[in-house]
């Protein structure tokens, strides 16, 4: 049986050229070490961190490598003063939904996203108060793959002086864009472009402040303690490479495929009314169990997702899509399909196909 993967949202193969990139790394190499192997190791990191800051158009030690987005969104909301009055909207990632609930310094207003599957800017501008301290959102919704209007809350914050927190995951190799300068922070994740799990990045923005999350060494222009993951490091700086080179062909193609996935299962509820990135698509099939249609896919060699989380033996539908309006029933017949450059019309003509005999045979049932 061939397998397609469609849940790349979740992480992505490594790009056989980001692993020859990794192998450079192939000595006792330490950034710390006075040696020539740690100059050699000093090299290659700063290297990594010149090629990657060229194509963002940022300075070099504006960018801080972390383990992944998590860390870094952590770092930022617990490396800041916790008081004042935060914004932000009721469908962000649980790294930044979750921990800011843990914050209880912060007046946080989660403002609503509704159908559209993403907060407006005009929402944003309406909720500020002369206490608030920061805007965190999400650029595209993991799970909708809806975006918001960057630049547009970019300029609102901008001209409030307000802090703006930007985690950008999906929307790195899935939309060209550049950083607005409202922006005061932005991070993303290596294993979301086929790069290597456990190498992520922060972009902090001279003049935002926040104190380290990790102390210990001065790595990291003592913002970030530890030894750099330098292997991993080289697979980022490589896969942002690549990203320059295929950019935007690849999203033009990624676009044609999810189009031609939707129109192809047909009699579907496209879960974000908003503009989606390019790889994204969450459907609803009215009438079928979201978890049994997607146990059937994965049985017939397609993984796919679709949010959900067993809790105590209850099935519960995706916070994000209950939180935007969309009825319990539709969020439980949801599946997400999330491409990559990597995925072929063969494989999405295919994907039609089951999908099609699938509901055939459960509506049937």
């Amino acid at each position: 049986m061939k397998h397609i993967y469609l849940d790349n949202n979740a992480t992505t193969a490594i790009d056989h050229r980001v692993l020859d990139a990794m192998r450079e790394d192939n000595g006792p190499y330490n950034p710390s070490s006075v040696h020539f192997y740690g100059q050699k190791a000093r090299q290659l990191l700063g290297r990594s961190r010149d090629s990657i800051a060229a194509y963002f158009k940022v300075k070099p030690h504006e960018l801080l490598f972390t383990s992944g987005a998590t860390e870094a969104l952590n770092m930022i909301l617990r490396g800041l003063p916790q008081n004042g009055h935060v914004i932000t909207s009721n469908v962000e990632h649980s790294a930044i939904y979750n921990t800011l609930q843990q914050l209880p310094g912060f007046q946080t207003s989660y403002l609503h996203a509704g159908l559209r599957g993403a907060v407006q800017p005009e929402a944003i501008a309406a909720a500020i108060t002369p206490h608030t301290r920061l805007i965190i959102l999400t650029a595209a919704n993991n799970e909708t793959g809806v975006k918001i209007d960057l630049e547009a809350i970019a300029k609102i914050a901008k001209s409030h002086n307000i802090p703006f927190v930007v985690d950008a995951v999906a929307l790195l190799g899935k939309e060209e864009f550049q950083i607005p300068a409202g922006v005061s922070a932005m991070v993303f994740s290596g294993h979301k472009i086929h790069a290597p799990k456990g190498i992520g990045l922060a972009f902090l923005r001279d003049g935002f402040k926040v104190k380290p999350l990790l102390t210990g060494g001065d790595q990291e222009f003592s913002k970030r303690a530890g030894t750099e993951n330098l292997s991993g490091i080289l697979g980022l700086a490589k896969a942002i490479e690549i990203l320059k080179e295929e950019l935007p062909a690849s999203i033009e193609r990624m676009r044609f495929l999810t189009e031609r996935l939707i129109q192809g299962v047909g009699s579907i509820v496209i879960n974000g009314e908003g503009e989606r990135v390019s790889n994204t698509v969450n459907l609803s099939f009215p009438g079928l169990s979201g978890e049994e249609l997607l146990m059937n896919l994965d049985l017939a060699g397609i993984a796919a997702s679709h949010g959900s989380a067993c809790s105590s033996g209850a099935l519960e539908p995706s916070r994000i899509l209950i939180q935007m309006g969309i009825p319990h029933a539709v969020a439980r017949s949801s599946i997400r399909f999330s491409l990559s450059r990597f995925t072929t019309q063969e494989e999405i003509n295919q994907t039609i196909k089951i999908v099609s005999e699938l509901r055939a045979r459960m509506i049937a049932l």
